[in-house]
């Protein structure tokens, strides 16, 4: 009788470390499952976030594209505008006021452009934007010539139509222009931008 005893006594710790590990068992799968899932959660919240920048900024590379493109264009066509109007007599200060004004635009955001150029495009973009409007000084100061001209009731300084001249000198700027946009959109199609740099400010230094 009591060696019965001592039996049943034996298997009653046996038991009870059977359900306490049980129970840990147990704990430690709700844990697991639990980082598990947070993690999951994380993970996918960050890939969420990641694709909203990439889009956001793919976006913001893209209107600096046709912001610079469009100042170009837009300051090319006027000074184009400009010589036919000098060169007809045709609404000549109107044809100069309307490229003032895009080149006034220009000045005033030129440090924005300059910086968001470089910024997604890279340095070496920044630098052929820079000569693109080093060689609008030239019209600058052709244009300026001939309203001078005309503000004082003289001739024409020269005849901006002649073989060489300042007609000439704007078709091909117009050339430039197109490589250099085409080289920007090349950039964009094939994703060679940087869209994970902050942004810079677009105040002027």
């Amino acid at each position: 009788m009591s060696d019965e005893v001592k039996k049943d006594d034996k298997k009653v710790p046996r038991a009870s470390s059977g359900r306490a590990f049980d129970l840990i068992k147990s704990i430690l799968t709700v844990i697991l499952a639990s980082i598990a899932a947070a993690w999951i959660s994380h993970h996918f919240k960050v890939q969420e976030e990641s694709a909203a920048a990439y889009a956001e900024s793919s976006k913001a590379a893209t209107n600096t594209y046709y912001e610079t493109i469009d100042t170009l264009g837009k300051r090319h066509y006027y000074a184009l505008q400009a010589i036919y109007g000098f060169d007809g007599h045709e609404d000549e200060m109107g044809h100069w006021q309307r490229y003032d004004n895009m080149r006034s635009y220009w000045n005033e955001h030129r440090y924005s452009i300059f910086a968001l150029t470089k910024r997604y495009f890279g340095a070496a973009a920044e630098q052929q934007l820079k000569d693109l409007l080093q060689k609008f000084n030239y019209v600058d100061d052709k244009l300026i010539a001939a309203r001078n001209a005309l503000r004082d009731k003289k001739p024409l300084p020269e005849n901006f139509f002649k073989p060489g001249g300042l007609k000439d000198y704007l078709l091909n700027l117009d050339n430039e222009i197109r490589s250099f946009s085409e080289s920007l959109q090349k950039q964009l199609k094939d994703g060679q931008v940087d869209i994970y740099s902050p942004q810079p400010p677009l105040t002027k230094p």
